[in-house]
């Protein structure tokens, strides 16, 4: 009798994992032939990765990685995964509280000799959650590739003033994951990029996640492209510069990952081959409430931790240069990921997730993100008011519906489409709203004097360009700019 049961037992089981093999298998299908049409009728190129419990359903690259040379996206195509690369840095910082080098609680002033009082008792769980009071990008930062050491990446963060009290609020920050990269180089006594191979890929078969590869590679990563145009590489860019990733980059975004190593991450991650269950309970439960999200955001370490449109927990990373994009959703309670990554920002990873995880849960697209202007909800609101409604009455409309802006590139994004559209006026309305919510920003000065010139305005293009050699010495732009002034 019991042999009975057993056996009846093991077809119930049997039976009911091959019904929902085969359900998974549709819902990878319809995924696949979205994705296929997408490449086809809207040019996305780029990578999918789902991965449903242990079981890989899609793992398939489309479009072009390189569309001079008809170079197809593949599964081991390298492409920028941007800031989700905090999340690496976050899984090295536990890796060596596991190992037991450093500890949560430890402040600034424990690893480095010259910290400003204001600075001296941030500590690592501060920086890992957004809320140092660090800045998102330091004064005179001239991008990603500018050739910036330690000791003088140091020197800016100490100099420049903290943004709020430390532990008073979170606001998202570069520098400060920045600083995470340069501790782990001080207390493991490797090179942040070493110390992730060694420590981190290497023992879970991961061996092609890094920031810079051999000529030979060259094939294989991605091109970026930015509004039909071909943008290049990042590699391409290490070598103008001379070298790199430097630190206004490294350990923030930037890292280049395929297909394959991403899943082989997300497994080994998940079956806590990386860090053990504790450490990972830690990173992706909530910390500290993201400010300007009225709740609904929190930080975890290296990650946001968020409510997902059916209720369940969310585990967000997300990554851009405004070029590349790169998404992965974790979904524990559902046992799924998610992960895009995109080379072209017409149809970018941010437009293509939501689609993905409404054909999957819902059967169908309600709401085509693929069809929106921005990727920011918030942005194409700026938008709207800016081009259908009276842009002379911008700022006060931002006041009666209540928008807030924490992040000065979405209104960036907003004024380069208004300008590239020929829409000056209400461009100049987006950038006089811009200096004045954040005045220490030197492109929004550069923006709103070009502007200027366009309709002849040239005192208020003087007085642009003026500040920003005010807040930036020696810039460029606007000394070219200047010249071309009475």
């Amino acid at each position: 009798m019991k042999q009975t049961f057993l056996i009846l037992f093991l077809i119930a089981n049997f039976c009911a994992y091959s019904q929902d093999y085969v359900a998974s298998q549709e819902k990878a299908r319809q995924l696949d032939i979205y994705l296929t049409r997408l490449a086809e009728e809207k040019s996305f190129s780029g990578g999918v990765l789902v991965i449903q419990g242990n079981e890989t359903i899609l793992k398939k690259g489309y479009g072009f990685a390189n569309r001079e040379k008809r170079i197809i996206y593949s599964s081991s195509t390298l492409g920028s995964i941007g800031s989700i690369t905090k999340l690496f840095t976050a899984t090295a910082i536990m890796k060596l509280v596991e190992q037991g080098k450093l500890r949560l609680s430890n402040p600034l002033s424990h690893f480095f000799i010259n910290v400003p009082t204001d600075k001296k008792d941030i500590t690592i769980h501060q920086l890992l959650t957004h809320s140092s009071g660090f800045v998102e990008f330091l004064e005179g930062d001239q991008g990603d590739f500018e050739v910036i050491n330690t000791d003088l990446f140091l020197k800016r963060a100490f100099a420049q003033p903290l943004a709020f009290k430390p532990g008073s609020k979170a606001i998202y920050t570069n520098v400060g994951m920045s600083i995470l990269g340069i501790i782990i180089e001080q207390v493991s006594g490797m090179d942040y990029e070493l110390f992730l191979k060694k420590q981190l890929f290497e023992p879970n078969g991961i061996q092609e996640i890094a920031y810079t590869y051999p000529e030979v590679y060259s094939d294989r990563i991605a091109i970026g492209y930015k509004n039909g145009s071909v943008w290049g590489t990042h590699q391409q860019r290490y070598k103008k510069a001379g070298g790199g990733p430097y630190w206004n980059l490294k350990a923030n975004g930037g890292l280049e990952v395929s297909l394959d190593d991403m899943e082989r991450w997300v497994n080994a991650f998940t079956k806590h081959f990386v860090l053990a269950e504790n450490s990972i309970q830690q990173m992706f439960s909530k910390q500290v409430a993201e400010e300007g999200y009225g709740g609904e955001s929190y930080f975890g370490y290296g990650c946001n931790i968020l409510k997902s449109r059916r209720g369940t927990k969310m585990i967000d990373n997300g990554g851009s240069n405004g070029v590349y994009h790169a998404r992965l959703l974790r979904l524990p309670e559902e046992n799924m990921v998610f992960y895009v990554i995109t080379n072209n920002n017409a149809v970018n990873a941010n437009m293509i997730m939501p689609n993905l995880t409404q054909l999957y849960f819902d059967g169908k697209i309600e709401r085509d993100f693929t069809a929106q202007k921005f990727d920011h909800p918030v942005t194409n609101k700026i938008y709207e008011l800016l081009t259908q409604g009276d842009y002379t009455q911008f700022e006060s409309q931002m006041v009666t519906q209540k928008i807030q802006i924490e992040d000065d590139i979405l209104l960036l994004e907003v004024g380069q489409k208004l300008t590239n559209e020929g829409q000056v006026k209400p461009a100049i309305a987006l950038y006089q709203y811009y200096t004045r919510a954040f005045p220490n920003i030197v492109v929004c000065w550069n923006e709103l004097g070009e502007l200027y010139l366009q309709t002849n305005d040239k005192a208020e293009a003087k007085k642009c360009f003026e500040q920003a050699l005010k807040l930036r010495p020696g810039n460029p732009r606007a000394t070219e700019n200047l010249k071309k002034l009475p």
